[in-house]
């Protein structure tokens, strides 16, 4: 299954990101632009746009859209779960957070320089972002964001 939040959605893009989800989040895009990216990546649309939301004549072809109702990312997190009977599975944490490329375990060695001292010295596992050239590890944010996951199940 795979998004497209609008512009209003960045931290429920970013969540579902680590949930492993494809989740689109462009940079401002008109109505238009939106439903026709829909249309052509076969992604559900995720709006605070009440009017595009109700915008059936314009929706059409879309394979989904949800009027997401709520300010709070996690009610709203906790909404796209529920209204799609989406599972927490094993892809957690296999995206980047910010651009959304598939993120790959890279060895040890490859991310000298890359990461602060300090990490490299005490971590030994790395993920990197081929797109955006970020790196992951398992420091407190990581755990942080488990914990957050767990809850969800």
């Amino acid at each position: 299954m795979k998004f497209l939040a609008d512009q209003m959605l960045g931290k429920l893009a970013k969540w579902l990101r680590f949930l492993g989800y494809d989740t689109s989040y462009p940079s401002v895009m008109t109505d238009d632009e939106l439903i026709q990216l829909s249309k052509s990546e076969n992604r559900i649309l995720l709006t605070r746009d009440r009017e595009l939301s109700k915008s059936n004549k314009k929706l059409k072809g879309v394979p989904g859209v949800i009027y997401i109702e709520r300010d709070n990312s996690d009610l709203q997190l906790e909404q796209v779960l529920k209204s799609l009977d989406l599972k927490i599975c094993d892809q957690i944490l296999t995206r980047c957070a910010e651009c959304n490329a598939k993120i790959a375990e890279v060895e040890k060695e490859q991310v000298k320089g890359h990461v602060p001292e300090g990490v490299f010295d005490c971590q030994d596992t790395f993920w990197h972002c081929p797109n955006c050239d970020k790196y992951y590890w398992r420091g407190s944010h990581y755990d942080k964001i488990l914990a957050k996951i767990e809850s969800l199940k």
